[in-house]
């Protein structure tokens, strides 16, 4: 039976941060540009031996070098990022960026071939992403990351995900997912999103010192709307001049390391994040809008902890993330936990 479909909600708290004056700075962004960087990430619940609900997650992802905004002659998508409202940044450097994702979602016992009415359904979710990165700063000379994104894909067969999932699990020799007959059917995937992202310094010692990167942003799309607001808290040895390392689905995405001056330079950091996000649709929960689908009832508030390490080098920087989700639904019994790990490449 189609249920009817939630109108869409979102935080004003998210949309105050978001589009509020910013404070004083501690740190101020120079001129310098960003190389360019090639982000790979995989992420698994098998790190806690569970194998469900939002089970798997791969992306690739492309971040061009960037280009000064204050060149007098600039390509079209530089163009673009001049035209985009700026809610107080003042802007210094664009990037494009591109992304390939597939999500895979599956119920607690995979071992069942009928729908399991209390369990979310299964589904998988491919699309791709291009985006626009606009880096500034506050007038106060607060840094400043602008993610402008749209997506463009698919939830249902066509995505792949029966085939991943259990081509895998032959190959390690795991136990066959066996309810995807039952998977949400082919529908459209198109997306919308806004985020910022802030970054406050506290040095410590020498090149020791911690970070503040608060952020907030906003999605509206076919299989997902959301309003989302959280922070990182990060420390470390020679701090990279990005917004924190993120997880496929962050609102913001990892913005690609070290400038070309100080390319040379090599550090880590653990960090400590949280997030709330506000959802007035979830289909991979609600099922299929234009078509009759199983379908759980979502629970709009979720909660997420996550903590990890990041060494950033020259050429490459490689992290480790694990994450702590709250429910997605209501009938949901027991919270998610997952292992994110992703390498950069930059040249």
């Amino acid at each position: 039976m189609q249920r009817p479909v939630p109108a869409a909600s979102l935080l004003a708290v998210a949309l105050a941060f978001t589009f509020s004056p910013v404070a004083a700075a501690t740190v101020s962004p120079t001129n310098d540009l960003h190389r360019g960087v090639l982000n790979v990430w995989l992420e698994n619940d098998l790190v806690v031996r569970t194998d469900q609900h939002y089970t798997h997650g791969s992306r690739i992802s492309y971040l061009a070098f960037e280009h000064a905004l204050t060149d007098g002659d600039i390509r079209w998508d530089g163009k673009v990022a001049r035209w985009l409202p700026k809610f107080g940044m003042e802007p210094i450097a664009w990037r494009p960026g591109f992304a390939l994702t597939q999500n895979i979602y599956t119920p607690r016992d995979t071992a069942i071939t009928t729908v399991i009415p209390e369990e979310r359904p299964y589904a998988g979710w491919l699309y791709t992403t291009s985006a626009l990165h606009i880096r500034g700063q506050s007038s106060g000379g607060t840094p400043i990351l602008d993610y402008w994104a749209a997506n463009l894909g698919v939830v249902g067969p066509a995505s792949l995900a029966d085939e991943s999932q259990n081509t895998i699990h032959r190959i390690r020799g795991l136990d066959q997912a066996r309810g995807w007959d039952n998977q949400l059917k082919n529908e459209p995937d198109i997306g919308l999103r806004y985020g910022r992202g802030l970054r406050y310094t506290a040095p410590i010692s020498g090149e020791f010192a911690g970070q503040f990167l608060p952020f907030a942003g906003v999605q509206l799309g076919t299989v997902q709307t959301f309003a989302s607001i959280g922070t990182q808290w990060r420390i470390g040895w020679q701090l990279p001049d990005d917004f924190g390392w993120r997880s496929i689905d962050d609102v913001l995405p990892s913005s690609g390391g070290r400038t070309s001056s100080d390319s040379s330079r090599r550090g880590w950091y653990v960090y400590l994040g949280v997030e709330a996000r506000y959802y007035g649709h979830n289909l991979l929960v609600e099922g299929n809008l234009l078509r009759d689908s199983h379908w759980v009832q979502i629970q709009p508030l979720l909660g997420e902890v996550k903590i990890g390490v990041v060494y950033s080098g020259k050429r490459w920087d490689v992290a480790y993330t694990h994450m702590v989700r709250t429910s997605e639904f209501r009938s949901q019994e027991d919270i998610d936990s997952f292992g994110s790990l992703s390498v950069a490449f930059k040249w």
